[in-house]
C-alpha cells in the first residue's frame, strides 16, 4: 500500500519554448474561476494564464506609478474577483479588477502604522480585511479593504531572542511576541488557523484564529522536519500544507499539527529541483511549485484523500511512528470523537514506553502525554494511566537532567575562562604599559564560555516549557475528577518530584554556602591584594551561576506547588502540609527542606519573593482543607517558651519558623482550656501562679520587638548606601577612559566586592525578619494569655499601653508609605510620559534631557522599591499583632458578630500553558455563567476562568493588531458573554465574542485615560472619563448615545450600572461615592474619611450584600449599603489568606466575590454568605 501518492503531471512556461522574455515567478494565485495568476518578477508585471495553460492577460512593468511594480510578490483574489498584489519594493499594496485595471494603492516604506516594508504575500479574509507578510518589517499587517491600517502583530527576532526574553521576562513591550526573522508567506487551514513561514529562523509558525501562537515546528538543518529558509507554505483541501524548503531544494508535506509526512524534490519529479520557492494548489487540488531561478512551473498530483483516511492509513503500517499515530489522536479529537482518540492514546503509550533508544524526541512524548490527559475524562484505563505517569515522571527526570548537565558545562568553561581573564588582569595591572602578545588561549576560551552560555540558557528554555507541559499534563488528570485509586498515581509522581527537585536545590545551596564562608575569610584575609582577590572572584561568580540554576530549579517547584493547590481544591482529602516538601504526612522534615531552600534566596530579591509568594499561597490553601484545619496539635508553654528571641540569634528551628509562618494567617481564639491559634492548642499549666512574671516577659518582649525595629531601620540604611556606592562604581566604569587598561579592573573588582557585602546584608535583613517573626509570635501568645487572667495591673497595663502605641504606630506609618507610594507612582508616569514625549520628537538637542528624566525616574523607582519593602515588612509586623488586637476585642463579643468579616475560600493563579508565570490582575468580571474574566494588566491578555475555578483560555497579547491589548485595565460583559475591555494604552474599547474573538474597537483618539466601564441591562456601554469630566453611554456597537456630564460629577473615575437605570460614579470630589436615580439625580453620597481617603476606582454590586468599591492605593475594599453607608472597612494588607495589596477589579456572583490582589499577583475568591 502506498500511503502517499505523489505524481508530476505536467510543466509549463518554460524559458525556451515562449516567444516572450519571461522571468522566474515570485507570486503564484487561483481564482475562483480556475485561472491562474502569476507574478513575473524580474519582468515587473502580472500575467493570467487559463487552466490549460495559456496566457489570458498581463498587466504592469518597471515602476512607482499606479499600475507598475518593482518586483511584485504575492497575489490574492477577493470574492469579487478583485486583484491585490504585494508591490514589493514600492512598498504597497496594489488592488486591481479581474481585468488588470488599476483601482487602490496604499502603503508606503516605513515601520508605522499603515507603512510597509518589502510586503510579501497578501492573504484575505472572508471579511474582505488583507493580512500582509511583511519580510523587513518582520511582522503581519492588517487592512480593510480600503487599504486603512488596523494593526500588526510581531517583531524582529531570532530564536535565541526569543529564548532569552522569556527565561528573562523581558516586558511584551520592549520586545513584543511572536518574533520573525524574514516572514515570506501566508496560509490558513479549514479550522480557521493561520500558518507563517518564518524564513530566517527556518520554522513554521501556526496561529489560531484569535491570533494566538498554538505550534511552532522546525529549525536550520537538512533532516525531514528540518529547513534551510523556508520561503511559501501553502494548504490542500485536506489540510496538508505544502512547504517549499529553499536551500534543501525540496517541497515538505506536513500534517497541521507539524507531523512530517513526506518530501517533494527532484528524485519524485526526476527533474531538476532547484531552490524552490513558491507553491500553490489549485481547485482541483494539484500541487505548483515554482523555482527562484526556472521559468517552469511544475504540476503535482498529490494526495486528496481526508486526513481521518489518512491516519487510518499510517496506522496499520509496520512499525507505525508514534508522530503518525499522535496525529490520528489529534485529527479524532478535532472531530470530537474524544473517546476513540483515548483509545488511539492508550494504544500508543507502550511505544512511549518501549523507545528504548531514544527515537522519540521528549517533546513529543510529552505532547501526546498532553492530550491523554486532557481526554482522560472519557475514562481512561488504569494501566494506561499508570503507564502515563510514569512515562510524563521518567521524562521530566531526563529533561532535568539533561539541564544539570548542561550547567555543569557551563560552570566548567566559565571557570575555565574566569581564571585565565584573571590572570591577564594580573599581569595588566603589574604592568599596564607593556605590550603583550594577542592571548589566543584566552580569546577561545571565551568565545567557548559564551557558546555554552547559550546552549545552557536555550536548555533552561526547554526545562521551562517541558515543566509547564508536565504540570498541565497532572492538573488535566486531576481536573477529569479521577477516582481515588487513579489520581493516586498523579499525586505520587508530583510528591516524589517536588521532593527530588527540594534536595537538588538543597544540595546546590550547600554548595554556594561553603563558597561563601571561604569568601569571607579570603576577603577578611586579602588587604585589597590582587592574589587573593583573584581567589575571591573565582568563587564569586560560580555562586552566581549557581543562583541561575537555582531559580530553573525554583520555577519548577513553584509549578509542583500549582499543581498541589489544584490537588487540594479537587481532592482535598489526599493532601496534607508535609506535601509541601513533597513527602507524606508525618514527615516533618519537609517544612525544614522548604524553608532552608527559601532562605538560600536571600540575595535573590526577586526569586526569594516569587517563591515565598508561592509557598504562602499553597500553605494557606492547605490549611483550608478541612482534614488539616481540623487537625489539633496541643503544646503545654512555659515562661521558657515564651522568652524573647534575640534579634542577632542564629539559631534556626525550621520546624518553628513553619510553625509560626502558618499561623501567621490562622486566626487566634479562646479555648476552653486556654488559646487555639488555626492548628495549635496552647496551654499554659498554673497560670494564675506566674502571671506577673508573664507581663514581665511580654514586656521583654515588646522591648526586644522595638530593638528589631531599630535594626532593620539600620540594616536598611546601610543597604541604601551600600546601593548608592554601587551605583557610583557603575557610574565610573562607564566614564573610564578607553586607553585605560587598570581603573576597569580595579573597579570591576570593587564593585564584585561591594555587591558581595550587599547580599550579606540582605542575608542579615531576612534573617532578622525570621528571628521578629518568631519574637511577634511568643509576644502575640504571651499577651493573649494576660488577657484570660487577673493579672498585675501595673506590668499587664504598661505591656497593653506599649503594645496599643505599637499597633496604632504601625497603621500611621503602613497609612504614609501608601500615600507616598501613590505620589511617586504617579511620578513614575509623568516621568515616563515626558520620556516618551521626547522620543517621538527625535531631537538630538534633547538628549541632556532625556538622560535626567531617565536618571530621575531611576531615583523614583527605587524609592518605590524601597517603599514596597518597607510597606510587606510593616504589613507583616501589624497582621500578626492584629491577632492579639483582635483576640482582646473578641473575647467579649458574641460568636455571631465574629461572622461578620470576608471570609477567602480559594485564591487562582496562571493556569494552562501558563503554569509557573505571574498573574497580574486588573479589572475582572463574571459573566452570566459565573465564567470569572481576567484583564492581566503586564501580560496584555485576558484569562477565563469556569466557576470551579479552572483555566479555560485566554487572547490578547502584545501588539497592535485588533486581537491584540496593550496594558488591560478593565472589563465588563453584557447578557450576551460578550466581552468589552478597556485597551488602557491605546485609549479605547475592543469587543470580543465570549470565546476571545475579536468583533470591533471603538473610541480612540476619542477618550482620555479611562479605568471604568459598566453595562446596563439593555447593554449599553457606560465609560467613566475623568479627563472630560463625563460619562458617556455607547451602544453595543460602540455608537455613541448620550454624555453625562453635570454638577454632580467631577472628573468621574468609577460607574456602576444597577438595576432600574440607577448607576454609582466615583469621582474625584470630596465625596467617596455617589448614586444616581435613572433620571440622573443625585440621590445619595457619601464623603471620603481619614480611613477611605482615596477615589474609588473599580466597584462591584451585589442584590443582598451591596456595594464594594476597591481603594486601590491604601490595599483596602469599602462595603456600603444602598444609602451607601458605610458599612465596613476591609483593611487587611499583606500576601496571606484574607489580606489584600493594591486591590484592582471586584465582581460578584451568586454568594462571592472575587478580588483582583494586584501586587499580590493573584485573584481571591470571598464568600459573602456571612456578612451582615
Amino acid at each position: 500500500m502506498t500511503t502517499f501518492s505523489v505524481e508530476l503531471e505536467n510543466s509549463f512556461r518554460n524559458k525556451d519554448s515562449s516567444k516572450d522574455e519571461l522571468s522566474p515567478p515570485s507570486g503564484l494565485c487561483f481564482t475562483s474561476t480556475g485561472n491562474l495568476l502569476l507574478a513575473d518578477d524580474f519582468n515587473h508585471r502580472i500575467q493570467i494564464y487559463d487552466s490549460e495553460f495559456n496566457l489570458l492577460n498581463s498587466f504592469g512593468s518597471k515602476g512607482k506609478e499606479p499600475g507598475q511594480f518593482q518586483y511584485p510578490k504575492g497575489i490574492a483574489v477577493d470574492s469579487g474577483g478583485n486583484i491585490y498584489v504585494a508591490d514589493s519594493w514600492n512598498h504597497r499594496i496594489q488592488k486591481f479588477n479581474s481585468e488588470g485595471i488599476h483601482l487602490l494603492s496604499f502603503g508606503h516604506c516605513g515601520e508605522g502604522k499603515g507603512e510597509l516594508n518589502e510586503p510579501y504575500d497578501i492573504h484575505i479574509e472572508p471579511s474582505g480585511n488583507l493580512i500582509v507578510v511583511e519580510r523587513y518589517n518582520h511582522r503581519i499587517q492588517f487592512f480593510d479593504p480600503q487599504g486603512v491600517s488596523l494593526g500588526w502583530l510581531g517583531d524582529r527576532g531570532t530564536v535565541l531572542e526569543e529564548v532569552l526574553a522569556d527565561i528573562q521576562g523581558t516586558p511584551a513591550d520592549l520586545l513584543a511576541p511572536p518574533l520573525f526573522e524574514l516572514p515570506t508567506s501566508i496560509a490558513q487551514d479549514s479550522q480557521g488557523n493561520y500558518f507563517i513561514t518564518d524564513s530566517g529562523n527556518h520554522r513554521i509558525r501556526k496561529f489560531n484564529s484569535r491570533w494566538q501562537e498554538v505550534l511552532s515546528f522546525g529549525d536550520n538543518g537538512s533532516e525531514p522536519g528540518q529547513f534551510q529558509y523556508p520561503l511559501c507554505v501553502s494548504i490542500a483541501s485536506n489540510d496538508l500544507l505544502y512547504v517549499a524548503d529553499l536551500n534543501n531544494e525540496r517541497v515538505q508535506v506536513f500534517s497541521p499539527f507539524g507531523q512530517f509526512l513526506f518530501v517533494i524534490d527532484g528524485t519524485v519529479s526526476g527533474q531538476f529541483f532547484e531552490a524552490p520557492c513558491l507553491t500553490a494548489i489549485d481547485l482541483q487540488g494539484c500541487l505548483y511549485i515554482g523555482f527562484t531561478f526556472n521559468t517552469t512551473l511544475f504540476k503535482y498530483q498529490i494526495p486528496v484523500v481526508s486526513q481521518k483516511v489518512l491516519t487510518e492509513n499510517l496506522s496499520i503500517l509496520p512499525n507505525p511512528d508514534p508522530a503518525h499515530i499522535f496525529y490520528q489522536a489529534l485529527c479524532l479529537e478535532q472531530e470530537n470523537d474524544n473517546a476513540k482518540a483515548l483509545t488511539v492514546l492508550e494504544k500508543l503509550l507502550p511505544l512511549l514506553r518501549d523507545d528504548t533508544l531514544g527515537k522519540t524526541s521528549p517533546d513529543l512524548k510529552i505532547n501526546i502525554l498532553l492530550q491523554f490527559s486532557r481526554l482522560s475524562v472519557n475514562e481512561a484505563h488504569d494501566n494506561s494511566l499508570a503507564l502515563a505517569c510514569k512515562e510524563a515522571e521518567a521524562l521530566l527526570i531526563g529533561v532535568r537532567n539533561e539541564t544539570l548537565k548542561h550547567f555543569l558545562y557551563w560552570q566548567d568553561s566559565a571557570l575555565k575562562f574566569t581564571e585565565l581573564s584573571l590572570d591577564e588582569q594580573s599581569k595588566i595591572v603589574k604592568n599596564p604599559s607593556e605590550v603583550r602578545d594577542f592571548n589566543r588561549e584566552l580569546h577561545i576560551a571565551e568565545q567557548e564560555d559564551k557558546k555554552v552560555l547559550r546552549q545552557t540558557q536555550k536548555q533552561f528554555y526547554c526545562y521551562q516549557k517541558f515543566v509547564q507541559k508536565f504540570s498541565q499534563f497532572i492538573c488535566n488528570l486531576i481536573e477529569s475528577n479521577l477516582p481515588e485509586a487513579q489520581l493516586k498515581f498523579a499525586n505520587d509522581v508530583l510528591l516524589r518530584q517536588t521532593r527530588e527537585t527540594l534536595n537538588i536545590m538543597k544540595d546546590y545551596f550547600e554548595q554556594k554556602e561553603k563558597n561563601e564562608e571561604s569568601m569571607v575569610r579570603i576577603l577578611g584575609e586579602s588587604q585589597g591584594e590582587k592574589g587573593r582577590l583573584s581567589a575571591f572572584l573565582s568563587q564569586f561568580h560560580p555562586n552566581g551561576r549557581i543562583i541561575d540554576i537555582e531559580q530553573q530549579l525554583q520555577f519548577e517547584l513553584r509549578c509542583h506547588w500549582h499543581t498541589l493547590r489544584t490537588i487540594a481544591h479537587q481532592a482535598p482529602d489526599a493532601v496534607s502540609l508535609e506535601n509541601l516538601g513533597g513527602k507524606i504526612k508525618g514527615e516533618p522534615s519537609a517544612f525544614e527542606d522548604v524553608m532552608k531552600v527559601l532562605i538560600g534566596f536571600h540575595e535573590d530579591w526577586v526569586g526569594h519573593p516569587q517563591m515565598e509568594q508561592q509557598l504562602l499561597h499553597t500553605l494557606d490553601t492547605l490549611t483550608r482543607v478541612p482534614s488539616i484545619k481540623e487537625s489539633i496539635q496541643k503544646k503545654n508553654l512555659t515562661l521558657a517558651d515564651l522568652a524573647p528571641i534575640p534579634y542577632d540569634s542564629e539559631k534556626l528551628d525550621f520546624l518553628e519558623i513553619f510553625t509560626v509562618l502558618k499561623a501567621e494567617a490562622l486566626p487566634l481564639s479562646k479555648d476552653k482550656d486556654g488559646l487555639k491559634w488555626g492548628q495549635d492548642a496552647f496551654q499554659f499549666p498554673d497560670l494564675s501562679q506566674h502571671e506577673k512574671e508573664l507581663a514581665l516577659c511580654a514586656n521583654k518582649l515588646m522591648e526586644t520587638h522595638i530593638t528589631y525595629q531599630e535594626k532593620f531601620r539600620e540594616l536598611t540604611q546601610q543597604l541604601e548606601e551600600l546601593s548608592q556606592n554601587r551605583k557610583e562604581l557603575d557610574t565610573q566604569l562607564k566614564q573610564t577612559h578607553i586607553e585605560d587598561k587598570v581603573s576597569p579592573i580595579t573597579i570591576n573588582d570593587n564593585i564584585v566586592i561591594l555587591q558581595f557585602q550587599i547580599n550579606l546584608i540582605r542575608r542579615m535583613i531576612l534573617s532578622l525578619e525570621i528571628n521578629q517573626s518568631l519574637n511577634l509570635h511568643r509576644l502575640v501568645l504571651a499577651g493573649a494569655f494576660l488577657s484570660l487572667t487577673n493579672n498585675d495591673p501595673t506590668e499587664a497595663h504598661r505591656f497593653f499601653e506599649s503594645f496599643d502605641d505599637c499597633h496604632s504606630s504601625l497603621d500611621r506609618q503602613i497609612h504614609e508609605i501608601s500615600k507616598s507610594r501613590k505620589e511617586n507612582s504617579f511620578k513614575v508616569s509623568e516621568l515616563t510620559s515626558q520620556a516618551s514625549k521626547l522620543k517621538s520628537e527625535y531631537k538630538i538637542t534633547d538628549i541632556s534631557d532625556s538622560i535626567k528624566i531617565e536618571e530621575e525616574s531611576d531615583r523614583v523607582k527605587s524609592i518605590l522599591g524601597q517603599l514596597g519593602f518597607e510597606l510587606n515588612i510593616y504589613s507583616r509586623i501589624k497582621n500578626i499583632l492584629d491577632k492579639l488586637f483582635e483576640f482582646r476585642n473578641h473575647l467579649s463579643t458574641s460568636d455571631e458578630s465574629l461572622k461578620s468579616n470576608f471570609h477567602e475560600t480559594r485564591i487562582l493563579g496562571k493556569g494552562g500553558a501558563e503554569i509557573g508565570k505571574t498573574l497580574s490582575p486588573y479589572g475582572i468580571h463574571y459573566n452570566q455563567d459565573g465564567d470569572l474574566l481576567i484583564a492581566d494588566y503586564e501580560n496584555h491578555r485576558v484569562y477565563s476562568y469556569s466557576p470551579q475555578g479552572h483555566y479555560q483560555f485566554h487572547f490578547g497579547g502584545w501588539g497592535n493588531a485588533p486581537t491584540c491589548l496593550q496594558h488591560p485595565v478593565n472589563l465588563a460583559c453584557d447578557s450576551e458573554n460578550a466581552i468589552y475591555v478597556i485597551d488602557e494604552m491605546n485609549r479605547e474599547i475592543k469587543k470580543f465574542d465570549r470565546q476571545g474573538n475579536f468583533l470591533l474597537q471603538f473610541g480612540r483618539g476619542d477618550f482620555g485615560p479611562i479605568f471604568s466601564l459598566s453595562i446596563d441591562s439593555q447593554n449599553h456601554i457606560w465609560v467613566a472619563e475623568p479627563e472630560h469630566n463625563r460619562i458617556r453611554i455607547f451602544d453595543n456597537q460602540g455608537k455613541p448615545l448620550r454624555t453625562l456630564q453635570n454638577e454632580n460629577l467631577k472628573n468621574p473615575v468609577s460607574v456602576c450600572c444597577l438595576p432600574n437605570g440607577e448607576y454609582l460614579a466615583g469621582d474625584r470630589s470630596e465625596s467617596l461615592l455617589k448614586y444616581f436615580d435613572a433620571q440622573d439625580n443625585l440621590i445619595h453620597e457619601t464623603g471620603k474619611t481619614d480611613s477611605a481617603p482615596d477615589e474609588i476606582y473599580f466597584l462591584a454590586w451585589h442584590r443582598e450584600h451591596g456595594i464594594f468599591g476597591s481603594d486601590f492605593w491604601n490595599s483596602q475594599i469599602i462595603h456600603l449599603n444602598k444609602e451607601l453607608e458605610i458599612q465596613n472597612i476591609y483593611h487587611k494588607p499583606g500576601k496571606r489568606t484574607g489580606q489584600l495589596s493594591k486591590v484592582g477589579g471586584l465582581s460578584t456572583f451568586n454568594d462571592q466575590l472575587a478580588v483582583a490582589n494586584v501586587d499580590g499577583g493573584k485573584m481571591q475568591i470571598f464568600d459573602l454568605s456571612s456578612l451582615h
